[in-house]
């Protein structure tokens, strides 16, 4: 997984989640239970929700821009508190996923760019031995565009 790229999908039951890789480093990470920064930032006290609507209406408008990427262009949200906030939401993802049973899992290798400088590295959620495994297994498989594996959540 060292420098890839794509969309590792998670599914368990009736459940699907996605992470979202750049280069190696997670970008982005949703569960059904993700909640969404527009949220997290009226809960927090960043935004009201009155400004939250309005600036959801206006994303409409400028579909390609994520929310938080509004706010901090308006200057009503700071970028360390919105990096704070993404980071939080790709953790509670990845919380969510841990204790998933009997996963099915596929990778696609694809073109992202990201809209940010925002990620985490992965070796902060997946232990080593099944990083290196990871790396192991796409170093014999380098042109697979979708690889499907089933494994059981001690593997994340």
């Amino acid at each position: 997984m060292e420098a890839r790229s794509g969309e590792l999908v998670l599914e368990s039951g009736n459940n699907i989640g996605s992470i979202i890789f750049h280069a190696g480093r997670i970008v982005q990470a949703f569960s059904p239970y993700s909640r969404a920064i527009g949220d997290l930032l009226v809960e927090d006290g960043v935004i009201s929700e009155s400004e939250l609507l309005e600036m959801l209406h206006q994303q409409k408008k400028r579909s390609a821009v994520p929310i938080g990427a509004m706010f901090l262009q308006t200057g009503k949200v700071s970028f360390e508190k919105l990096e704070m906030m993404i980071h939080e939401q790709i953790r509670n993802s990845l919380k969510d996923f841990m204790v998933w049973q009997k996963l099915n899992i596929s990778f696609v290798d694809r073109e992202i760019r990201p809209f940010d400088r925002i990620c985490l590295p992965v070796h902060e959620f997946i232990a080593s031995d099944v990083l290196k495994s990871a790396q192991n297994f796409f170093s014999l498989h380098p042109t697979s565009t979708d690889t499907a594996a089933t494994a059981s959540t001690k593997t994340l």
